[in-house]
């Protein structure tokens, strides 16, 4: 009996170890089955919304400002892109509700915002107002940028990982190089459609008449039927004061009148003189609310201590 007991006991831990390396074997297994499931769906295109922005004049602002400045310039592109959740381990936990993630090249971004989640909370809105807070920081900067907007099949990979191709990527870039021109953000009519029948594409707190009044609240509709981001005229809610906004206004009309200056080829001249209709179209707006009331000229004249047809009349840029 005593030779017998440790050769029991040694058999006991052999058993325990032999135990042990099986739930490992089995774990590690697991683990690679994850991996490779993970791998598969990341691979894979999904849907979702995307925007390539592109840099006016890039070219020129290389010379003209230091690499700080452009540093800031192109954050400024990407600041409203990068999400703010803790980044996801498994594929089914990553599209909780619509995420937007960017990649940049030089002075071109790519936004691409996943819609097709477990929550749905308003992703064509949320891109939208990402566009217009992006446009009034590039504004702010002294720049200029053009961009189109498309719905489609891209693979974005997990957790925005990359790398980012297919083809809503491509219509984004046709929009932006061919049928944007001048200095604005244009949807395409396709990803307009999608998003008026597209529940996805909604918040779901909101019925679909509510979802498009916030939606059409930030666009307009060109003289050439193109629908793109008003993002001058719809920014007046961004400030935080009335002035705040009227100052912002008069920076966009110093940014036109320096580059009409500055401009000499016809190519380049059209862009602006596009800018400066658009933009005394939305100074006229302005005035028509202190014509019917909406706005109060005594306090307009309280802050600003002036007439506000006076100071509207010098909003507008001559061309």
């Amino acid at each position: 009996m005593t030779m017998d007991n440790p050769t029991r006991a040694t058999d006991a831990v052999i058993a325990v170890i032999d135990k042990a390396v099986e739930h490992g074997r089995r774990q590690r297994a697991k683990a690679q089955r994850m991996k490779a499931k993970a791998r598969a769906n990341a691979a894979a295109y999904e849907i979702a919304i995307v925007s390539f922005i592109d840099v006016l004049g890039f070219r020129a602002m290389l010379g003209a400002r230091s690499p700080h400045e452009i540093h800031d310039i192109i954050l400024s592109l990407r600041e409203f892109s990068m999400p703010e959740e803790e980044p996801a381990r498994r594929m089914k936990d990553v599209r909780l509700s619509s995420r937007a993630f960017a990649e940049s090249v030089s002075d071109a971004v790519v936004r691409v915002r996943v819609f097709d989640t477990q929550y749905s909370d308003g992703a064509f809105f949320h891109e939208l107002v990402d566009l217009l807070h992006v446009q009034i920081q590039c504004i702010n900067h002294g720049v200029l940028i053009r961009a189109g907007l498309a719905i489609g099949s891209i693979h974005v990979g997990l957790n925005g990982s990359g790398p980012v191709f297919g083809p809503a990527m491509v219509r984004a870039y046709e929009i932006e190089s061919g049928e944007a021109i001048y200095p604005r953000i244009v949807i395409d009519d396709p990803a307009y459609e999608q998003f008026l029948s597209d529940a996805r594409l909604h918040n779901e707190n909101h019925d679909p008449e509510e979802e498009m009044e916030y939606v059409n609240s930030l666009l307009r509709t060109g003289e050439d039927g193109t629908r793109f981001i008003d993002y001058l005229g719809a920014s007046e809610s961004e400030f935080d004061t009335f002035e705040g906004y009227l100052r912002f206004v008069e920076r966009h009309a110093t940014l036109i009148r320096e580059n009409l200056a500055a401009s000499h080829r016809p190519t380049v001249r059209r862009k602006y003189v596009w800018l400066a209709r658009y933009h005394n179209e939305v100074v006229a707006q302005i005035r028509r609310k202190f014509e019917v009331g909406e706005l109060s000229t005594d306090s307009f004249r309280a802050v600003f201590e002036r007439d506000a047809n006076e100071m509207l009349a010098e909003l507008l840029v001559r061309y």
